[in-house]
């Protein structure tokens, strides 16, 4: 199997230089580190590709500063004015906020077990819309998908 040359560096710094980037115009694909995205999004297994932020909407996957230096990769659950709530897919209890202006990139796709969806894809809302929907039982769908086998999940 090949070896990976893998460089960890603060999130702060390299966040930093991605938004420079997405700035300029490019894009970035990013390795899921963590679980709030669960179950669709795997720690260190799954991919996002990210775009400059063009508009945001309740039910987007984006990438927001929610302090200084300290980022998530979360749905938007609520917009009110210049306020944004954001959710892990994967969080049972708490939300997160920030302004418009904390939200740094959108994802344009999700890359996952090596296949790309494309965020604008009918069955990626099809999805999204599901799964805000059954916020109540979260709890439970997400203790049965910790059980799985990892080559189910």
């Amino acid at each position: 199997m090949k070896e990976e040359n893998i460089i960890e560096l603060p999130n702060d710094i390299f966040l930093k230089g991605i938004r420079d980037l997405l700035e300029e115009g490019h894009t970035a694909t990013l390795r899921v580190r963590g679980n709030s995205m669960r179950p669709f999004l795997e720690d260190r297994r799954d991919s996002i590709k990210l775009t400059a932020v063009t508009h945001i909407e309740i039910g987007d996957a984006v990438l927001a500063e929610i302090s200084p230096g300290k980022y998530v990769f979360h749905r938007i659950i609520a917009i009110d004015g210049d306020n944004v709530t954001l959710k892990g897919d994967g969080n049972v209890h708490g939300t997160e906020h920030c302004t418009k202006a904390d939200v740094k990139a959108n994802a344009l796709s999700v890359i996952r077990k090596g296949k790309e969806y494309s965020t604008d894809s009918r069955r990626w809302k099809r999805y999204s819309a599901c799964w805000m929907r059954l916020t109540p039982i979260r709890r439970w769908l997400l203790a049965i998908h910790r059980r799985l086998p990892a080559k189910w999940r």
